[in-house]
């Protein structure tokens, strides 16, 4: 930090002795009218040129060498602040998330409208509109009061600055967000471009697209109008100040208050005074405006829920071996009814459950709260007498092993994704993994091998592979308490065998089984089943009771079908 500090320091000298030097050329100006053409003075005009180049020459080296200071440290924040939102994001509760994923990627991306706004042009024109005020007073020094003209029109070009940002506002942050959310639809459509073909949506699709192209030109075009207008008006300001300035110094020349070089210096003074202004503000108050919204946009993902709230030093225990346990748990959606009421539920350590439903009953809503990925909206779950919401999320996760039911791998190599969050075990303990769950036939059927490129979210892969991917690794991670959601939909059934014959041995060493499932096979795997139904446990106990009691209401149900309706034959 200090170094940081010493380095806008430093470009703060240097924007301050630059700007003094910068008075040098209106300076010789000056005396070039004043005293050497008059006196035909060329020993005097050559040493004036050589110290005003000597001047120019300090000037670039200074305004280059801050140039470079900022634009070094520019880079090293950028990349700070970039870690620090991308560290952001992904801390970000899953259940806190909004609901579109590629507006929140969108909304990340105004980074880079901040970054332009915070680039080294900008800073230098902010840097240097202070010395406004220096160069009006060495005006007033040599034209007395002809500094009127730039101390008159400079507040007024800064006061129509802020009236022109107070003007775009609402409309850049209307194109911003339809910005967004137009962002938003292109990742959408991408990642489900399968569906959107299959399903004929590319003219629904593109419809929504250009609809949100409507909202974004219609909300853009008042602000490039307002800017062009700001340009013009910047510019006719500029100009009328000069032919104000000449004129009125004309008149002090001719009332012999100030000399000829005086007023050519006045007038090379006052473009540094209004000149900036012209050429950068019109363009700055446009990136200003989109900055802004940027700014609230990323605001808003600060304002979301970490799976660790800032300023709670979590546990980090080394072993939470014990029951897990729920009490008093509900749990619902933004904006939906409540999904989840779980008034107590105890799982003891070393157990095998099964949870089963109807589709929609809640089961893979609950085994999330399980798995500490969604927080209660009231209640508690405990893991080994803790509760979830006291212990850090990377200890958590490595205690907790969970395999969602539609298991995504990231871009890079299959390695990468079997040791994703992993230390490297060794070719060995990772290929035994492999070959107990059966993608050692995988990995032996490609050439590279462990090395097969995978792309975003391995659509390369089967659903089978993927799912097989996701066993693997959970193995290789050995986690005490395994949470897996539908985890042999998509094998089949020899793969299925190996894979729950290697989950069975992993877990009979030790750790605690939940897994959720529509296949009857998998209900060997447990002691216990847990039937869910509208987000509540209706049935829990052992296997054999559990199930005989759903195949006795199967069969009443099948005795009512069989019955005779009236007027049959």
């Amino acid at each position: 930090m200090l170094k940081r500090k010493s380095v806008f320091v430093s470009a703060a000298v240097a924007t301050v002795v630059a700007n003094i030097i910068t008075l040098a050329t209106s300076l010789y100006s000056m005396q070039v009218y004043d005293r050497v053409i008059p006196a035909a003075g060329y020993s005097t005009l050559w040493v004036l040129t050589v110290g005003v180049l000597v001047a120019l020459a300090i000037d670039f080296a200074l305004r280059a060498t801050r140039a470079l200071m900022i634009e070094r440290e520019s880079t090293r924040i950028d990349f700070d602040v970039s870690e620090f939102f991308f560290a952001r994001s992904q801390a970000v509760r899953l259940d806190a998330r909004p609901p579109g994923i590629g507006t929140m990627a969108a909304q990340l991306r105004g980074l880079e409208q901040v970054r332009g706004l915070m680039s080294s042009g900008s800073l230098f024109l902010v840097a240097d509109l202070p010395f406004a005020l220096l160069f009006i007073l060495v005006i007033a020094a040599l034209g007395g009061a002809v500094a009127l003209v730039p101390l008159i029109s400079f507040p007024i070009a800064l006061g129509l600055a802020f009236l022109f940002a107070w003007l775009i506002r609402g409309d850049t942050n209307r194109a911003q967000i339809s910005g967004n959310r137009k962002n938003g639809l292109l990742v959408e459509t991408l990642d489900a471009a399968e569906t959107v073909k299959a399903n004929r949506g590319h003219w629904h699709m593109l419809g929504r697209w250009n609809q949100l192209m409507d909202e974004v030109h219609y909300a853009e075009d008042p602000v490039k109008r307002w800017s062009s207008i700001a340009g013009s008006i910047f510019s006719t300001l500029q100009q009328l100040s000069y032919v104000a300035l000449i004129a009125w110094g004309a008149v002090e020349v001719i009332h012999g208050n100030m000399t000829m070089g005086a007023l050519i210096a006045c007038a090379i003074i006052a473009g540094r005074v209004n000149g900036p202004l012209v050429t950068m503000l019109p363009n700055l108050i446009v990136q200003w405006g989109y900055a802004r919204s940027s700014l609230r946009a990323l605001d808003a993902i600060l304002r979301l829920p970490l799976d660790d709230a800032p300023g709670i030093i979590n546990l980090r225990p080394e072993r939470m071996v014990g029951p897990l346990k729920l009490e008093q748990v509900k749990f619902g959606y933004p904006g939906a009814r409540e999904d989840i009421d779980v008034p107590r539920l105890e799982i003891s350590y070393g157990e095998r459950v099964a949870i089963i439903g109807s589709v929609g009953s809640g089961k893979s809503t609950l085994l999330r709260l399980m798995a500490g990925l969604y927080a209660p909206g009231e209640g508690t779950v405990l893991l080994g007498g803790l509760d979830m919401a006291q212990i850090a999320a990377d200890t958590l996760r490595r205690h907790i092993g969970y395999l969602p039911q539609d298991f995504r791998l990231v871009n890079g190599t299959l390695r990468d994704n079997l040791l994703l969050g992993l230390g490297d075990p060794g070719d060995d303990v990772l290929m035994d993994a492999a070959a107990r769950t059966g993608l050692d036939r995988m990995i032996a059927s490609h050439p590279r091998g462990l090395e097969l490129r995978i792309e975003e979210g391995g659509r390369s892969l089967s659903g089978g592979q993927r799912a097989l991917t996701g066993l693997t690794r959970l193995m290789l991670a050995r986690p005490r308490l395994l949470l897996l959601d539908e985890p042999t939909a998509n094998l089949d059934q020899t793969t299925e065998n190996a894979a729950l014959g290697a989950l069975g041995e992993e877990m009979d060493e030790n750790g605690t089984l939940i897994l959720v499932t529509h296949k009857l096979q998998l209900l060997s795997m447990v002691n216990r089943v847990i039937v869910m139904a509208g987000g509540r446990v209706i049935l829990d106990g052992a296997t054999k009771d559990v199930v005989a009691r759903l195949q006795g209401r199967a069969g009443k149900v099948a005795k009512v079908d069989s019955l005779p309706t009236a007027g049959s034959a």
